[in-house]
């Protein structure tokens, strides 16, 4: 005869796993192997906020080694604003969103802030875009990628494909020799393909874009506003017989 578990015990299992996730903890490990438990609260300065039970403590960003900690809903709100096309809508979250963190080391704080570069660009903003960028590649330096796409972008919204392609030549020329990069690093790599392929199309080298069109909207599908781009641009490209050489 098999036991069978009374319906206090399942709610009372189901209170606990609801209690659980909502005090999940954030992580902290730092250099020396110490890890911190808690909840972050930003970065300041070199600092990284800490709440760890009722006290706050700053944590110098030199001495972490990595941050576990879920995005905040925050995010994923600008995330959906921005593949929805709506750059105003992704400015006004990520810009307190940005303020908050910028610097944790994070992939997706890093991507906010490269986002919020990315959407002033798409509004026209292309001041606060050089500086957005500007304070990126400060909290960034490793995500040298990143800022460079960010960078030819403003490059093209100031008619300057010079200073574009010579940032986004080796990115593309690393994307076709990678068919199966880290999450992140396919988003970077599908929004160089893309904004090359504009670039070529704008100045009618169409079976070059098309073929970048088409690697973006195929391989590299992790932005799904680039791909949904890419896809458009490729499907016009084909309308008008142009073929990848």
């Amino acid at each position: 005869m098999k036991a069978s578990v009374s319906p206090a015990t399942l709610i009372l299992a189901a209170i606990g796993l609801l209690v659980s996730s909502a005090f999940s903890q954030d992580a902290v490990v730092l250099k020396d192997g110490q890890r911190r438990e808690g909840q972050i609260l930003g970065v300041t300065g070199d600092s990284l906020r800490i709440k760890v039970g009722p006290a706050e403590t700053g944590i110098p960003l030199a001495g972490v080694s990595s941050v576990t900690m879920t995005p905040p809903k925050a995010f994923d709100d600008a995330v959906t604003a921005w593949q929805k096309g709506d750059a105003a809508a992704t400015i006004a979250v990520l810009k307190p969103l940005v303020g908050t963190y910028l610097g944790l080391p994070t992939k997706w704080s890093s991507r906010a802030a490269a986002l919020l570069g990315e959407a002033y660009v798409t509004d026209g903003k292309i001041t606060e875009a050089e500086a957005a960028f500007a304070d990126f590649q400060k909290a960034y330096p490793d995500d040298a990628n990143s800022a460079d796409v960010g960078l030819a972008r403003i490059a093209v919204a100031k008619k300057d494909y010079e200073t574009a392609r010579a940032k986004l030549t080796p990115i593309v020329e690393g994307a076709a020799k990678e068919l199966y990069p880290s999450a992140g690093e396919n988003a970077v790599f599908g929004r160089a393909l893309l904004l090359m392929g504009e670039i070529q199309e704008s100045t009618g080298d169409n079976p070059a874009a098309l073929s970048n069109y088409l690697l973006a909207a195929t391989v590299f599908r992790e932005d799904k506003a680039v791909v949904a781009k890419a896809e458009a641009r490729a499907n016009a490209l084909e309308q008008k017989k142009v073929i990848v050489p």
